[in-house]
């Protein structure tokens, strides 16, 4: 039994019980979602999803005069995912801000979301980068080309416009090279038949020779060798032309983005791949050369 001590002291409790009561009760038939209709939680993250179609959007229609087509696909995306058409949305986001309170608390949740994706994000994009850095160093360190990567060639020029180079890789321990570069032949050339050619020494003094026919042709176009994969011979030295053509002839050239790297045996990639990381490019160059 609850022992009464006076009237104003047992009418006091039943009072406050009553008006938590109420007030409990009200609020959730104030808030009583319609049927059909998204909880809290998951109203936010319908929230911050289509937050993120919107910036995608505006991003798309800036950068792409065509984008709006493509935007307004990925925004319709986001509500299919959910179910939801335009209308159904607009109505439920009518229906929350009917209530200040509870779209603040919806609208706060959505934005702690997108903090979170937003660092996700962020800790992606970083991978990325490094992902792409390491190759960037590897690349550079397993490059045996030295020289400019990129030439401007024309009848003026008193260099040697067919390009040639030389270059030893007796201390190398490769399963093969490859050389690689874009051509681009502009008005007024006038050549036949332009060539790559690279010229191989193996360990056992025979040599031999590659070449590739270039395309003669006003658009970038790139050419690309291998050298020395299928043959179990070491390599000990290559030379040729970038571009190997009668000298007699008009020539208006470009040649961009100049490549010439050994390739890695494949028991060889981790341990490579380990030491970029560890020594840096510096001190592989130096290991390989």
């Amino acid at each position: 039994m609850i022992k009464i001590l006076d009237n104003k002291g047992w009418f006091m409790p039943a009072m406050w019980t009553g008006l938590v009561l109420t007030v409990f009760l009200t609020g959730c038939i104030r808030h009583k979602l319609p049927e059909g209709f998204p909880d809290k939680d998951k109203f936010a993250e319908i929230l911050s999803e289509v937050h993120l179609a919107e910036a995608t959007i505006n991003q798309l229609r800036i950068n792409n005069s065509r984008g709006k087509t493509t935007a307004n696909n990925y925004y319709h995306y986001v509500l299919a995912k959910y179910d939801l058409t335009q209308e159904k949305f607009d109505t439920i986001v009518n229906w929350y801000l009917g209530y200040p309170e509870l779209y603040q608390e919806v609208y706060d949740e959505s934005i702690a979301i997108l903090s979170e994706k937003q660092a996700e994000w962020q800790r992606e994009v970083k991978g990325i980068e490094e992902q792409i850095e390491r190759e960037r160093k590897e690349k550079e360190a397993r490059s045996v080309w030295k020289g400019k990567r990129n030439f401007f060639i024309s009848l003026r020029d008193t260099f040697d416009r067919r390009i040639p180079f030389n270059i030893r890789v007796d201390t190398i321990d490769a399963q093969g090279y490859r050389i690689s570069a874009f051509y681009q032949f502009l008005k007024g050339s006038r050549v036949h038949k332009p060539l790559l050619e690279v010229m191989t020494l193996y360990e056992d003094s025979t040599l031999d020779t590659l070449t590739y026919e270039l395309k003669n042709t006003h658009n970038s176009t790139k050419a690309e060798l291998t050298i020395g994969a299928n043959k179990d011979l070491k390599v000990l030295q290559m030379q040729g032309f970038l571009l190997k053509h009668d000298t007699l002839e008009e020539l208006r050239a470009r040649i961009k983005d100049v490549e010439f790297e050994f390739l890695p045996k494949p028991d060889s990639l981790a341990q490579d791949s380990l030491n970029v990381d560890s020594l840096g490019v510096d001190a592989i160059e130096k290991r390989v050369l």
